[in-house]
């Protein structure tokens, strides 16, 4: 980490640059995806449950290779992660554009799954290492700009292409864009930390990831056979138990791949939680509105993604602005102000639904989206300058696999409550299901509220 007053170099800001780019190719892609699903539903004769595979598994798979992206960048030289991070984007994405077929698709996607899980924790660890304490708030709001941005911004770029051309240009349009940051990045990123050979916990990563792929799919056969069923239920059993076996393995092992001590300070656990909670929410939205338009409001799919675009915008704006507020102030400053707004919208949502008009939608999604913007990237910046240099690739990979994951459950969740509907005689059994989806997301913001005013300003008991 550089000292305060040190400048930022036009190196380090062009290898972040590169970085951000294909993140944000990568993201992009992930949300532009969900506004044509009834397109793909249509094409390859699947059903709403198997076509939302195409980002639950996608980010499924992004949570699971950032959870070993602290081992990755502690063995492995940085300009090595990028190269490979490339190579795997411009595969999985040609490999989707041309796919024959729905499996050759989720294919591409989980190749760019692999890409995306290397490029996101490599943006953050370079902004930790290579930028001064002070300033860390305002690169992390760019770098978290692409985070939050992406998904935002991905329904309206996917829907204004799949509605007038084709759904497969979404990746054709995105590929050079993700090529030139590939090549940039590749030509300026550096490290301040030397590589060393550290022996990989392999059953550690197996026993966590199994855990989350059991979550997942317990909440998809609750989409199809109902919340109370045994299959439900049952996966969700072996899921904790898989996640008693991981910890277990963790506390006892030299090598833990994540390192279980960062949950013992809940100056980490509770902005963590916070980020989760809001990506769940998020991810939930960019999945359920786009869907609530087209199959309940009966609008066209480019209708259904620009109207998230106003949201994605003022994103754009603020998370810049919000992480300055982070440098000069509190961090309670900037999370209670996003609190405000973050529980307007939701609970707006559930109170207006009888009213809900793409205008209306556009409006309760931008302002979820402002209290987004002071929220998210600020509490993974607070949470992080709690850690030790040593700890901030664990406490990073932590953040970002919470926040793929969170992704991936909240559009597995709304899915499963959306899909009880859509095979039924219609609108108003859509409506019902929606209205649930909405009821869990108030619900999931009230929790957000409280742990915001639970961080109390303590001391870095780290440093």
């Amino acid at each position: 980490m550089q000292k305060d007053n040190q400048p930022v170099s036009l190196q380090v800001k062009l290898a972040i640059l590169g970085l951000a780019g294909l993140a944000f190719c990568g993201v992009l892609i992930e949300t532009s995806m969900n506004v044509t699903f009834p397109t793909l539903m249509k094409q390859f004769s699947v059903s709403l449950n198997t076509v939302q595979w195409l980002t639950t598994a996608y980010l499924l798979l992004v949570a699971a290779t950032i959870s070993i992206a602290a081992y990755i960048e502690k063995r492995f030289v940085f300009k090595k992660i990028f190269f490979w991070a490339g190579l795997l984007f411009i595969i999985g994405v040609i490999s989707s554009a041309l796919a024959p077929n729905f499996l050759v698709l989720l294919i591409g996607r989980l190749i760019q799954a692999l890409s995306t899980g290397l490029a996101i924790p490599l943006l953050i660890t370079e902004i930790m290492q290579q930028i001064p304490q002070k300033k860390q708030g305002s690169y992390m709001g760019i770098g978290g700009m692409v985070i939050a941005l992406a998904p935002s911004l991905g329904p309206t770029y996917g829907g204004v292409i799949t509605q007038d051309l084709s759904w497969r240009l979404i990746f054709w349009f995105v590929l050079p864009a993700g090529l030139i940051a590939w090549l940039i990045g590749l030509s300026f990123i550096e490290q301040k930390s030397s590589p060393s050979k550290i022996p990989f916990a392999w059953k550690q990563f197996v026993s966590l990831i199994l855990a989350l792929l059991s979550i997942t799919i317990a909440v998809n056969n609750a989409g199809i056979y109902g919340w109370t069923s045994i299959k439900f239920y049952g996966f969700l059993l072996i899921a904790v138990i898989l996640l008693i076996v991981f910890i277990k393995l963790s506390t006892n092992s030299r090598q833990a791949l994540i390192s279980i001590s960062l949950f013992k300070k809940w100056e980490f656990v509770c902005p963590l939680l916070i980020y989760f909670l809001i990506q769940f929410i998020q991810l939930s939205l960019t999945f359920h509105l786009p869907n609530y338009a087209q199959l309940i409001l009966k609008k066209s799919v480019m209708i259904s993604g620009i109207m998230l675009l106003c949201g994605s915008l003022i994103s754009a704006i603020l998370q810049p602005l919000t992480g300055r507020m982070l440098d000069s102030f509190s961090v309670k400053i900037p999370l209670v102000i996003g609190a405000f707004f973050l529980i307007t919208s939701t609970i707006s949502f559930i109170i207006f639904q009888r009213y809900l008009s793409v205008f209306l939608i556009a409006a309760l999604y931008a302002v979820y989206m402002i209290g987004f913007s002071f929220v998210f990237n600020n509490s993974l910046t607070y949470a992080l300058q709690k850690l030790p240099l040593k700890l901030i690739s664990d406490g990073n990979a932590v953040f970002n696999t919470l926040q793929q994951y969170a992704g991936s459950l909240g559009t597995s969740v709304a899915s499963a409550l959306l899909e009880n509907g859509i095979g039924t005689d219609g609108k108003q059994s859509s409506y019902t299901d929606s209205r649930h989806i909405f009821i869990l997301n108030f619900i999931s913001c009230a929790i957000v509220v409280i742990l915001i005013f639970s961080i109390q300003r303590k001391k870095n008991k780290y440093n």
